[in-house]
């Protein structure tokens, strides 16, 4: 497939803007399926002419589960024995990750339901054996990921694959210097917070962040972008929350999940909807029933949930909570540990909302008040 114009545009983002490629640097660019191919060959050619090394992979997608279209990973869990399941390359993995200065991951997401058949235990035992190996490179600072539009986003968005492709450039090619001018403010606020309290529908809940640091994303690790977000002291959440936005777990649509926390534990949970995939997220570890991070959404070009957590985690006027790992660095960073890091979008633009740092309102149906 021969790049667009517009996917040279997109590669000098990623290149230069997320990462800063810098010549003999190493990139590996990870794509997890054929569809994404003009962009990776864009990426691949914009690589080189930065005097970097490129080395375009499809192996690490597939191990962590985001190769769909061509069926790769439903039949591995298909047909895969006990050895076979519990069997990680990890000397392959290490080598790959410890290789490359920077990595550009594009996936196609194109079947979210593809792995619904397959037993959640043995989507959660590969995913605790995975994490240790893919968290060197999460922890780098030097990776940044997109989805790339294809028939099935475009479907499970309720969209034309036209429309789509024509709002994703819309959405990843804009000033992203104008994007972190306009959130240092509320990182600003989040920096100095001490208490955030979210109230809206079924939802009031308290989440201490003191001496944590928050962090604007414009750009720098997804793409598109437009969050600010920080890692809340993991034992120190109380109340209830309930997401109105569905969400992907183990291979099936999570509906309606309202969750209780004491102490930042996870005491209650429930689902409206793939209320099993729910509980086997949180059965992971020990971990995966606390919060690894806490963002407020801000890319007012994104107004509708797509099934797709890198958009709708965006969307201008929510917020979301991500139970499990928290990210490592000193801003966003925190110190809860686990295998998953899954990402719930809850609403905020339903009257009535409001979002509070130590009693200021700083989020209110849905705007911003930083």
């Amino acid at each position: 497939m021969q790049p667009t114009e517009n996917d040279y545009k997109l590669a000098n983002v990623l290149l230069d803007h997320s990462l800063s490629i810098r010549a003999k640097e190493k990139v590996l660019i990870s794509v997890s399926d054929n569809g994404a191919m003009g962009l990776a060959k864009a990426v691949y050619i914009e690589v080189l002419k930065r005097g970097a090394y490129p080395l375009v992979d499809m192996e690490l997608a597939i191990q962590q589960g985001r190769s769909q279209v061509g069926g790769f990973n439903y039949q591995f869990y298909k047909l895969a024995n006990e050895w076979q399941l519990n069997y990680i390359p990890d000397k392959v993995i290490k080598a790959k990750i410890a290789w490359a200065d920077a990595h550009v991951r594009i996936v196609t997401d194109d079947n979210v339901m593809e792995l619904a058949s397959i037993d959640p235990d043995k989507l959660s035992l590969r995913a605790r054996l995975l994490r240790p190996l893919i968290d060197p490179m999460i922890d780098s600072n030097r990776w940044v990921l997109t989805y790339y539009p294809t028939p099935g986003m475009a479907q499970q968005a309720g969209m034309a694959l036209d429309e789509l492709t024509e709002f994703y450039y819309k959405a990843c090619l804009v000033d992203y210097q104008k994007m972190e001018r306009e959130l240092r403010g509320l990182e600003k606020i989040m920096d100095e917070g001490k208490e955030v309290r979210i109230v809206g529908q079924m939802t009031d809940l308290t989440v201490k962040i003191e001496g944590r640091l928050a962090q604007a994303c414009y750009g720098e690790r997804n793409i598109p972008d437009g969050e600010v977000f920080i890692g809340p002291v993991h034992t120190e959440v109380e109340g209830e929350v309930y997401f109105e936005m569905p969400t992907i777990a183990l291979g099936h649509e999570v509906r309606g999940i309202h969750l209780e926390f004491r102490k930042g534990l996870v005491v209650k949970a429930e689902a409206e909807q793939g209320n099993e995939s729910l509980q086997k997220m949180l059965a992971t570890d020990k971990g995966a029933r606390y919060l690894g991070e806490l963002a407020i959404g801000a890319n007012y070009k994104i107004t509708k949930p797509m099934l797709n957590t890198l958009f709708d985690e965006k969307i201008g006027g929510t917020v979301h909570l991500a139970l499990g790992r928290s990210y490592k660095e000193a801003r966003g960073g925190g110190t809860n540990e686990s295998a998953i890091h899954w990402d719930i979008v809850k609403d905020m633009r339903i009257p009535g909302s409001r979002v509070e740092i130590d009693g200021k309102v700083i989020l209110k149906d849905g705007k911003i008040k930083s």
